[in-house]
């Protein structure tokens, strides 16, 4: 058996304090109440624009693109330092092996050394322009070296 919402005790008494409450405190129920509906509505689902490039070699592509724009060397790319230099090369290097190889999180883990959840954080930072990723030029770097390797691949 079901109560009618009009004789249901629990709407009756969510009417009668929101009735109360000031004109303030109403706007505030319903922005957490929107809130609250938006976070129930499906989740966001990264999809690349670009189908994979299947290159046996879209790696060390890949590695020598941003060691050359950052000046650095390959070794450095993927080594275990953490030193700071090398976070912007690394997480761009490591979007672009996720747009552009159509690598799975963990085959990347093998080929970058890196544990698949780290992978995973950096595409997220850059998905939600978090982080270095608030900069628009580190968008403007990655979106060129993409377009470089992009072309190179498409005129073989």
């Amino acid at each position: 058996m079901t109560i009618p919402i009009n004789n249901n005790p629990l709407i009756k008494a969510v009417n009668t304090v929101y009735h109360l409450l000031t004109d303030r405190e109403q706007a505030i129920y319903q922005a957490g109440y929107t809130a609250g509906m938006k976070s129930n509505e499906k989740p966001f689902k990264f999809v690349p624009e670009v189908s994979p490039i299947n290159s046996a070699d879209i790696f060390e592509k890949i590695k020598f693109k941003v060691c050359n724009y950052f000046k650095i060397s390959q070794e450095e790319l993927f080594a275990k330092a953490r030193n700071q230099y090398l976070v912007i090369p690394r997480s761009i290097a490591i979007s672009l092996i996720r747009e552009l190889s159509g690598f799975s999180y963990p085959q990347m883990s093998i080929i970058t050394e890196r544990d698949h959840t780290s992978l995973i954080y950096h595409v997220s930072l850059r998905i939600n322009k978090k982080g270095m990723w608030k900069i628009p030029n580190n968008h403007a770097i990655y979106n060129k070296l993409k377009q470089e390797l992009i072309n190179e691949t498409s005129q073989k």
